[in-house]
């Protein structure tokens, strides 16, 4: 039987696996350190375990680099078939035209300020309901080995202030188990966003540009509702809202400036 690692091993486990996110070169090798963190994580605390068929924290748009859709546009051509690429396009369609949706605001927010839109999505995380168009209908994620740094980061890290970036299921069992909760290690937001913004810069594609995963779809479509071949580039863009990295919130911690993704900063309360 293995014996359980010591409180020192898992540490230098939490330092192997930063000191891999802060060397990755590419947004795969870093999707490949997070998942080992994300596992480490888990595994010393149970308590945050998805349950199965869980996708509460699906249920919103999220901001996407411009060079993190490019790694999610050519996986959905390689491995989606037309006809399933042609739902999740469908999916925003639906959203749209359905009364109350916000995403039909959100998409015609190009004229207003780029943070004024940021804004709005990250108020809509927490009171408005946008399901993510990547989401099948049997609640598992149709782009999952590819999804978001944000998908991926939610539920696992913890911000520069202290606050866990937990979805109100966790907080809920941590509430009724306080004690699972004490000396809880998670992944570094500050370590993971600052790498995640740098892989993103893309200045030989116009530098760090950024919009919801509806309208990545969106400018990528065909007539027939696929996805085109390569993905055109966001500078091109000016019908959809485009935000850079210095309209992301920054907040102050220890009197150092700290910028994360919209849906990052938000952690239920």
């Amino acid at each position: 039987m293995a014996r359980k690692p010591t409180k020192a091993q898992a540490v230098d486990l939490h330092d192997f696996h930063e000191r891999m996110v802060k060397s990755a070169r590419t947004l795969p090798e870093m999707y490949a350190a997070l998942e080992g963190w994300s596992e480490l994580v888990v595994k010393e605390n149970p308590i945050i375990t998805c349950q199965d068929g869980c996708a509460r924290c699906c249920k919103h748009q999220v901001l996407v680099g411009e060079q993190e859709w490019r790694v999610i546009h050519n996986w959905m051509r390689q491995n989606l078939s037309k006809e399933k690429r042609q739902r999740i396009m469908g999916r925003v369609h639906a959203q749209i035209e359905q009364p109350g949706n916000p995403l039909g605001r959100w998409l015609g927010m190009a004229s207003k300020p780029a943070r004024v839109f940021v804004r709005a999505v990250g108020r809509g995380f927490v009171k408005e309901s946008t399901r993510c168009p990547m989401l099948g209908d049997d609640n598992r994620c149709e782009i999952y080995p590819v999804r978001p740094f944000v998908c991926r980061a939610y539920g696992r890290a913890q911000l520069a202030s202290g606050t866990n970036m937990f979805c109100e299921v966790f907080l809920g069992r941590l509430r009724q188990e306080p004690e699972a909760g004490e000396d809880m290690k998670l992944e570094n937001m500050s370590v993971m966003s600052r790498k995640y913004f740098e892989l993103n810069d893309g200045r030989a594609s116009g530098g760090g540009l950024y919009t919801i995963m509806s309208a990545h779809l969106l400018r990528n479509a065909t007539g027939n509702r696929d996805l085109v071949k390569q993905p055109v580039p966001l500078r091109q863009e000016s019908t959809l809202p485009v935000v850079r990295q210095a309209d992301f919130p920054e907040r102050r911690v220890g009197g150092d400036k700290e910028t994360t993704t919209t849906v990052s900063v938000v952690s239920a309360t």
